[in-house]
């Protein structure tokens, strides 16, 4: 008993090592940020005074996206190990749990709207700014394709949505945030399928700029309309973009006749 257990304590340490002599032999290199990683993951609830608020859940989603990157990095390290070991079975293994790391569902905990707040002020003209959102614009129009959206290219619109959070990230009081904000509304709206976050960048839109030219309330009437079924919410909006967004003549149109349709509805039970 005491003899397999020092077998198994034995192997357990030549495999420690043999996988740090790998990861020296493979380049001793790591990752940009990784380095003495685990001096720098902390327990954020632990700290005296840890509040369950915004900056301890930003903390803890960096960490676990560090903890995410390491874990990524430790199974290209094994594969590459058993690969040299000739055991391809379980290389295999761990190419197949990395894969599934990048592949599988990863939640957007966070994002730059949530981060960002609602006290931005779209301020000042930064040409950089106007050329990122140019160039994001560009992106976004090629990506979304035809047919109202039915086919699009989802990596080249999420690459558009890249380039306005980090228009907003870079440049917090251009005065192309709330443009940035509304076209990310629009990507969670209409491609995404996201509509807890576009209805929170389309808030950030006059948020940000309370004099925005953009049909931001519109957006939000017909989200509440058209797919949360919510009638009072979407009237609510509607009256807004009637009294604040006149320049698109064609919504208040549509929006004066859900008005009138919505209301004359009798009202579901919650």
């Amino acid at each position: 008993m005491k003899r397999n257990h020092l077998i198994r304590s034995t192997r357990t340490t030549v495999l420690t090592l043999g996988l740090l002599a790998l990861s020296c032999l493979l380049g001793c290199q790591r990752p940009q940020g990784e380095a003495d990683l685990e001096g720098q993951l902390t327990d954020p609830l632990a700290v005296a005074g840890a509040d369950l608020e915004r900056s301890t859940e930003v903390e803890l989603v960096e960490q676990m996206a560090r903890y995410r990157g390491r874990y990524t990095s430790q199974l290209e390290l094994l594969e590459q190990f058993y690969d040299r070991q000739g055991n391809h079975l379980k290389a295999s293994w761990a190419r197949d749990e990395r894969d599934y790391l990048r592949t599988g569902p990863q939640r957007e905990y966070l994002v730059i709207a949530e981060v960002a707040g609602p006290d931005l002020r779209a301020s000042e003209s930064i040409p950089t700014a106007d050329g990122l959102y140019e160039k994001g614009m560009e992106q976004f129009k090629k990506a979304r394709g035809s047919l109202g959206g039915l086919f699009f290219d989802k990596k080249g619109i999420m690459a558009a949505k890249e380039m306005f959070n980090q228009l907003i990230t870079n440049y917090p009081t251009s005065d192309k945030i709330d443009d940035a904000a509304f076209q990310i509304g629009e990507i969670y709206r209409h491609y995404l399928k996201d509509f807890p976050r576009a209805m929170l960048y389309y808030q950030r839109v006059w948020q940000w700029d309370p004099q925005t030219p953009l049909p931001a309330r519109f957006a939000m009437g017909r989200l509440y309309d058209d797919y949360l079924h919510d009638g009072p919410k979407a009237i609510q909006y509607y009256r807004q973009a009637v009294n604040l967004e006149s320049e698109y003549p064609d919504n208040v149109t549509y929006a004066n006749r859900r008005i009138d349709e919505l209301s004359s509805q009798p009202a579901q039970p919650r």
